[in-house]
């Protein structure tokens, strides 16, 4: 795990350098153009093809014993082409008709959409697929070469040509190109050699694709749920706030979101892979065994870099946006309690996975929609972005709630309330003496951000390694 943790913290430090640089370089008014394009994007991925790929995920050991992963994954390849096509389409023609705005060139949306469906999503199969294999160190290698390159590429492309949101995202989809490339090359090198397949297995036939569908419409009509309450407001708050301050709001609330997923993303490297291959069989038992050590691992970890974020959001803010971004650190915080919320709704929702009864997620999903959308068109025309922030921390902690209760009798559980309880006790230190600093050293400088975002991170990394000890150690349960 060691080398994961590792590897994770520099994509981290490089996703922190991305931001920095990109509100550097663009203004607020740009980076709510990509955030625009982005939401979009996600959109069409979380729909229609982040279900395929849990459904592909969930079947990839199986596949891989049997040679057909080659075979299984040139549907996909054709499937992804198609959704980049209608996706591009549709949203042309939503854009022309004026229903969503991203105030860029009709040619520049379409060849953005298609583009980023396109080739990212070739990039997160290929390369988060080494990691299912068991090949960690190519897969944080490749990860940290796609961030380092989309990085550089997008330097230059806004240097070269000009501050835009269409350059910026251009640059980053060659980044994400060129080591896709590469990543492909070796994921098919490293799985069994295809077989040939005859006879009446020579074409997907209706029992795989019912099958599929029984896993995936659940999680499709959620994923469709999760979107209007995350990031629906993007295009509620341009239209009504404008894009200078929708680019101020998802900058400060995206740092949170980059950290915790960022940290969050160590821990799924390592473990989904471990949780997917011990749900596999029918064993109850050994499937609320798999989520209880999955969520052990996950959630007193993240908990604390919830309060982390929040302890130094003011520090956070100074040094990880451009000097006219100074506004956003008022939305730090509103991020980081809707990032926990969406942490362990996520992490309670792998029971589902466990059970294939992914069904059981919709009612969560409706009730944060509900939740998100009635709060921010109440609160957001008295206290504007503030107002945004609230309804989304409130929408991501309802929907943890109905998801736990949704899903507490599906599999015998245990939690670390112990280790749990010790999160919160530091986390609380850690604002504490945030606070008190703060007013001991005043909170104007570089030089005290620094001073204290160091004091902060070494209590914060003592807490962890505490933590962490025994999968850093080694001794992951049922490994």
């Amino acid at each position: 795990m060691l080398q994961i943790v590792v590897g994770r913290i520099a994509q981290i430090l490089l996703l922190v350098l991305t931001m920095r640089i990109a509100t550097t370089l663009l203004a607020p008014a740009e980076m709510a153009r990509v955030f625009l394009i982005s939401s979009a994007v996600a959109l069409y991925a979380s729909l229609l093809l982040n279900p395929v790929g849990m459904f592909m995920n969930r079947r990839f050991h199986a596949w891989n014993t049997a040679g057909k992963v080659c075979y299984y994954y040139n549907y996909f390849w054709w499937y992804l082409l198609g959704i980049s096509v209608i996706a591009a389409a549709s949203l042309a023609t939503l854009s022309i008709v004026s229903l969503l705005m991203f105030h860029t060139g009709l040619i520049w949306l379409v060849l953005l959409i298609f583009s980023s469906l396109l080739i990212s999503t070739v990039n997160q199969v290929v390369i988060p697929g080494l990691n299912l294999l068991g090949h960690r160190t190519w897969f944080v290698y490749l990860t940290l070469a796609t961030t380092a390159m989309s990085l550089v590429m997008a330097i230059f492309m806004v240097i070269l040509a000009k501050p835009s949101a269409e350059y910026w995202i251009v640059g980053l989809l060659l980044g994400q190109l060129l080591i896709g490339f590469l990543g492909g090359k070796i994921f098919y090198n490293k799985i069994n050699s295809p077989i040939r397949i005859v006879g009446t297995l020579s074409k997907v036939n209706n029992n795989h694709i019912r099958l599929m569908w029984k896993f995936t419409w659940p999680i499709l009509i959620s994923a469709g749920l999760i979107w209007t309450q995350t990031q629906s407001y993007r295009f509620i708050m341009e239209n009504s706030l404008g894009l200078a301050a929708l680019g101020l709001f998802v900058a400060g609330y995206g740092i949170s979101a980059a950290i915790i997923a960022g940290f969050e993303s160590v821990f799924t490297t390592y473990f989904q892979p471990i949780f997917y291959k011990h749900v596999s069989g029918e064993d109850i038992t050994e499937q609320g065994r798999a989520w209880s050590n999955y969520a052990s691992a996950i959630l007193p970890s993240l908990l604390l870099v919830g309060f982390f974020v929040v302890a130094a959001a003011p520090e956070l803010t100074r040094l990880l946006l451009g000097g006219g971004y100074s506004l956003s650190s008022k939305f730090v915080v509103w991020g980081a309690i809707a990032e926990l919320a969406r942490v362990a709704n996520s992490v309670y929702g792998m029971v589902a996975h466990a059970r294939m009864k992914t069904k059981i997620l919709l009612l969560p999903n409706a009730i944060g929609v509900v939740v998100s959308i009635t709060m921010i068109l109440w609160l957001m025309p008295v206290y504007g972005a503030t107002g945004v922030g609230f309804a989304l921390a409130l929408a991501g902690i309802a929907v943890f709630i109905a998801t736990y209760l949704a899903t507490r009798t599906e599999l015998v559980t245990t939690l670390p309330y112990r280790t749990l309880i010790q999160s919160v006790a530091v986390g609380v230190a850690l604002v504490v003496v945030a606070t008190s600093a703060r007013q001991l050293m005043g909170s104007e400088g570089i030089v005290a951000a620094l001073m204290l975002l160091t004091l902060l991170s070494v209590i914060f990394l003592l807490a962890q390694y505490w933590i962490l000890r025994p999968y850093l150690n080694g001794k992951m349960k049922n490994e």
